[in-house]
């Protein structure tokens, strides 16, 4: 909320050839869910229409744009058709009412990702490690937000870091989801991207091969890292870095 009281949008349906924005909203619910969560026909979106709509017509051709407090977008996800089936008052003053909308079944199957969207768009710059003070189930979700953020915000996938050599704290990861987190924050900085999978793994060292020196990786309390995300896991991750010239050092 600004400081004159006015709530500021965290949200756009655009139109994704025109770039026309259609609604601006502070909230969604229903869109971030569970990965096993049942498919809800409605999602609430809190905002008003910055365009004529019309209820109960389809919108067609919707990107649903994450934007930070300057309006710059900083997430999107392509929706496609939204059905806007009737509108709701709110509770708590004026802009706090919205649209009762369809999907037709595209969800994002990380729930803690609004959240941490609303945190990402606040302005205030991201810290080291202050993904780790996220509940561990939640760590999935962060990644979600560091991959589609870091390409949307127009990043490549590759090493941008100038360091020769970076470290990473086993103490940290839980899983695979954390790996990526600690690995993507070591090599980019607070937020970060360096893969989210093996094949993504590759992909930036490729890339980093091509425009960089060979870095040194210094994986600190390695041994309860690889019981935590499993031993194959950490031999394929250490097969990876290897392969394209990282020299890793095993604490």
């Amino acid at each position: 909320m600004s400081e004159s009281g006015s709530v500021i949008p965290l949200y756009r349906l655009v139109e994704e050839e025109s770039g026309t924005v259609i609604i601006a909203a502070h909230e969604i619910n229903g869109f971030f869910v569970e990965s096993d969560h049942a498919q809800s026909e409605d999602i609430l979106i809190f905002g008003s229409a910055r365009e004529p709509v019309r209820l109960g017509k389809n919108l067609s051709d919707v990107e649903l744009r994450v934007v930070n407090s300057l309006g710059k977008a900083i997430g999107s996800y392509y929706i496609g058709r939204v059905g806007l089936r009737s509108t709701f008052e709110g509770k708590g003053g004026p802009g706090r009412g919205g649209f009762v909308a369809t999907f037709y079944g595209h969800t994002c199957p990380y729930a803690a990702a609004g959240a941490i969207w609303r945190r990402w768009a606040s302005g205030s710059p991201l810290t080291k490690g202050e993904w780790v003070e996220y509940p561990v189930e939640s760590h999935d979700s962060w990644l979600h937000v560091v991959q589609n953020s870091w390409f949307e915000t127009g990043h490549a996938a590759k090493r941008y870091g100038v360091g020769e050599i970076y470290v990473i704290d086993g103490r940290q990861i839980a899983g695979e989801s954390s790996f990526y987190c600690a690995l993507g924050e070591a090599v980019n900085g607070p937020g970060g991207y360096f893969g989210s999978t093996l094949d993504g793994l590759a992909d930036c060292l490729a890339s980093s091969r091509n425009a960089s020196a060979p870095f040194e990786l210094v994986w600190e309390h390695f041994s309860g890292a690889q019981e935590r995300m499993g031993a194959s896991l950490a031999a394929s991750a250490l097969d990876v870095l290897r392969e394209f010239g990282v020299d890793v050092t095993l604490r």
